[in-house]
């Protein structure tokens, strides 16, 4: 993805345009963890939603990794949380073919990091799916430990053992070129043979080493092995922070009306369903013409304004709002999935206060609401509609 050509170009407006499904559906996975779950449910629930935040996550990088000018340092993460998040996310799919499955991780590593964080999860999550997909019976180990190899100390080990059908000699001298599958997967079903290609090529950029080697007994052992990276201020991968995140605003509810205003249907009744379980009512119009046109006949306590919409943008809307009589001080807050195309300054300019980005927070808009709202229903004109 070094190289910006066309061809990373469409792929990162594909991973784009992939945001707002993607938040879509994180948003009905959080509604979803506001009702009444048993233990199995929740735990079933917090995987879709951090399978979803994996999605958004690699989605991100490739339209980052498409922009001109754009910076390749990151924040450095610690390769164990990475590997312990990714692994949990295959839980249920190996507890469902009755395989044993541990996650092991070596004090030793805890604290070493990598600034790949996207590309390791990739490389990880390859292997894993491989995994537990032709593994039918037995095990599946995924261990984090310094690397026994010849690169010295300061590197870490990544493997991914399982008691598959394993894989001959002449299999692995080819395994890792483009299009080229193994036996048994030709036979489980149709494939492109791009996985293992392309970990390995992500492992390669990652300044790593990938090998395959047979597992006694029977099986096969895939092992990543990466140089340290960064320093102290890593940033950790917590799945547990996404736990939290998946259970309702632990507040009150709140008093105000607000306005909605986005072309999308699914973004707008997901919005509307999110308000209501806060106590908030709204309204909801599809177009920044509309939305004015509204605003002018009816007090709201907030806009919640997509920024990307046919006719009139989001920009271009706040910027009419604010010439509506009694309108100068109506909190405005942008609601997108590509805030990385519009900077601070001209959210400022257009006259937004605050800023939601895709896939949302619902503690994040709570939170929000409540500021302007101030618990008190129509702040802008003392009364709802």
């Amino acid at each position: 993805m070094a190289d910006r050509d066309d061809d990373s170009v469409k792929l990162a407006l594909l991973a784009h345009d992939l945001r707002t499904p993607l938040s879509a559906m994180r948003l009905t996975a959080e509604l979803i963890g506001q009702g009444d779950l048993n233990s199995k449910q929740r735990d079933q629930l917090d995987l879709l939603i951090r399978s979803i935040d994996a999605l958004a996550e690699m989605t991100g990088e490739l339209v980052r990794a498409a922009e001109p000018g754009t910076s390749s340092a990151v924040a450095p993460v610690r390769i164990a949380d990475v590997v312990t998040e990714c692994a949990a996310l295959f839980q249920i799919a190996a507890e469902a073919k009755s395989l044993d499955y541990e996650i092991v991780v070596d004090p030793a590593v805890t604290e070493i990091m990598t600034c790949h964080g996207a590309a390791l999860r990739r490389v990880v999550t390859t292997l894993l799916d491989n995994a537990v997909k032709y593994t039918a019976s037995g095990g599946i180990c995924v261990r984090v430990a310094p690397a026994g190899g010849a690169e010295g100390d300061g590197w870490v080990g990544v493997s991914v053992s399982d008691s598959g059908p394993g894989i001959d000699a002449e299999e692995r001298a080819r395994l890792f070129r483009p299009f080229v599958r193994g036996r048994h997967g030709r036979e489980s079903g149709p494939g492109t043979g791009l996985g293992l290609w392309g970990t390995a090529e992500l492992v390669r950029e990652m300044g790593g080493v990938l090998e395959l080697s047979e597992v006694e007994g029977g099986g096969s052992r895939f092992e990543v092995r990466l140089p340290a990276q960064g320093d102290a201020t890593a940033v950790p991968v917590s799945p547990g922070a996404v736990t939290q995140r998946a259970r309702a605003p632990a507040h009150g509810p709140l008093d105000a009306h607000v306005l909605i205003v986005d072309d999308n249907e699914t973004n707008c009744r997901l919005l509307s369903a999110l308000l209501e379980s806060f106590g908030v009512t709204s309204e909801i119009v599809r177009s920044g013409e509309e939305a004015l046109e509204v605003a002018a006949q009816r007090p709201f306590d907030a806009v919640l304004l997509d920024l990307h919409m046919p006719g009139l943008s989001g920009l271009e809307t706040a910027e009419e709002l604010r010439k509506l009589s009694g309108k100068a001080e109506l909190p405005l807050v942008a609601v997108t999935a590509a805030l990385d195309s519009v900077g601070p300054d001209a959210l400022q300019e257009a006259g937004f206060q605050d800023v939601l980005s895709k896939p949302l927070s619902p503690a994040a808009l709570y939170e929000i609401l409540k500021r302007f709202a101030g618990g008190t229903p129509g702040a802008e004109s003392g009364s709802k509609a």
